[in-house]
């Protein structure tokens, strides 16, 4: 008899293999299911195109100027602002140095760097921030040596130069500033915010992510611009040469006020009086330093205790000015009653054919143990929110000796 059971086994897989291609078939047939994904449309704020903010002040010490600077995205800047400012209106100096002991404890003290007296690492949120402390030699014109370095740090946050007193920064009070030296030097607070022309998202900057504008990483900014490492790039090359000269004989800085900053010479080259000015001198009155700022400068008085004055054009409210000179006075924030009292007895005159007023300004104590400066100041409203700025400042007795001459002189201005 034939084995049924051998010959039926192959219908049964040829049946089974069928039914198996027929489900691939069928599976293939059914279409995939739909998955959802949500895809964030926002960059990151770390990756963002931020405006860059610079906080930093600039404190006088008798030969030095010392910086105190910050600079980064506005957002972690903000961030640290009401710190930083706290820390710099109580540093105290000793031996000419600052003593940075109160610095916050979560400030990491950085590495050392050329060109700095000491460097502090700032973790925020949005970056690592890297304050830059440093100095330079004094110059004997201390508002010259302020606009100088505002100015140059405006540039770097894509700012234009400021015209105004002081380039737009504004005096700060601060309670190491109590020394006879620094009467007419007061302690400066800069903040400016701006975009610089080639800024954009951290990642686009210079090809690297997070490129660095502080010598640190995460600091943003533009990749074009100066290291950080040096806080002094930017200024005249006087001063860069005078500075690498220090830095190739061992010094942290230059010594004497002359080498960084070397004082004009009596040549055709040196700044003369403003040929828009005109006026008489009065009998007496010596030829002064100019600056970039001034218009016209002289020395009054004896050589040993000589009164300084200048001529300067410039912008600022009245009151913000009047207080200020009254803070350098008395060394230290005016009361708003004590403004308002000077502005009300301020004498009223013509000059160059502009009304003007006219502060004559004393430390309310007289006593031989206060050696603070009187200031002897008249400003004369100009066309867009500009004054002219006659200011003579020194000794209360040199002050009240010059007052006819600085009489003529106000009365003898065109402009």
């Amino acid at each position: 008899m034939p084995d049924f059971r051998r010959t039926s086994c192959v219908p049964i897989l040829a049946s089974i293999l069928c039914l198996g291609w027929l489900s691939v078939l069928a599976g293939c047939s059914q279409e995939a299911p739909i998955i959802t994904y949500q895809v964030p449309t926002k960059m990151p704020a770390v990756l963002a195109a931020e405006d860059t903010r610079m906080i930093a002040a600039i404190l006088p010490q008798k030969d030095q100027a010392w910086f105190f600077k910050i600079m980064g995205r506005q957002s972690a800047v903000d961030s640290i602002e009401d710190t930083f400012r706290e820390f710099v209106e109580n540093i105290e100096f000793e031996d000419g140095k600052p003593n940075l002991d109160s610095a916050p404890a979560d400030w990491r003290k950085g590495a050392d760097k050329a060109m700095r007296f000491a460097s502090f690492d700032i973790n925020t949120p949005a970056q690592q921030l890297d304050l830059s402390v440093s100095q330079l030699s004094r110059m004997d014109d201390w508002s010259a040596l302020v606009v100088m370095n505002v100015n140059r740090w405006r540039k770097q946050v894509g700012l234009s130069d400021s015209k105004e007193e002081w380039a737009s920064a504004e005096t700060m009070t601060w309670s190491d500033s109590d020394s006879e030296e620094l009467a007419d030097a007061p302690a400066i607070w800069v903040d400016v915010t701006g975009r610089p022309a080639d800024s954009g998202p951290p990642m686009m900057a210079g090809g690297a992510p997070f490129a660095s504008m502080a010598g640190g990483p995460m600091t943003g900014g533009p990749s074009s611009a100066a290291p950080a490492s040096d806080p002094h790039a930017g200024l005249p090359r006087d001063a860069q040469e005078a500075i690498e000269q220090a830095k190739a004989s061992g010094e942290a800085m230059p010594a004497e006020k002359e080498k960084a900053f070397p004082k004009e010479s009596a040549s055709d080259d040196a700044p003369k009086s403003d040929p828009a000015l005109d006026f008489d001198r009065p009998e007496g009155w010596r030829d002064g330093r100019m600056s970039m700022m001034r218009m016209a400068a002289f020395n009054a008085g004896p050589e040993e205790a000589s009164a300084e004055i200048t001529v300067i054009s410039a912008g600022g409210d009245l009151r913000g000015n009047v207080a200020r000179w009254m803070g350098q006075v008395e060394g230290g924030q005016p009361e708003d009653t004590d403004v308002d009292e000077a502005l009300e007895s301020a004498e009223k005159l013509t000059v160059a054919g502009r009304d003007a007023q006219r502060f004559i300004l004393h430390p309310k104590d007289k006593s031989d143990d206060n050696q603070a400066s009187s200031i002897d100041a008249t400003i004369v409203p100009l066309e867009n929110d500009f004054s002219l700025f006659i200011k003579m400042v020194g000794p209360a007795d040199v002050i009240a000796d010059q007052d006819e001459a600085m009489r003529s002189f106000l009365k003898s201005l065109k402009y």
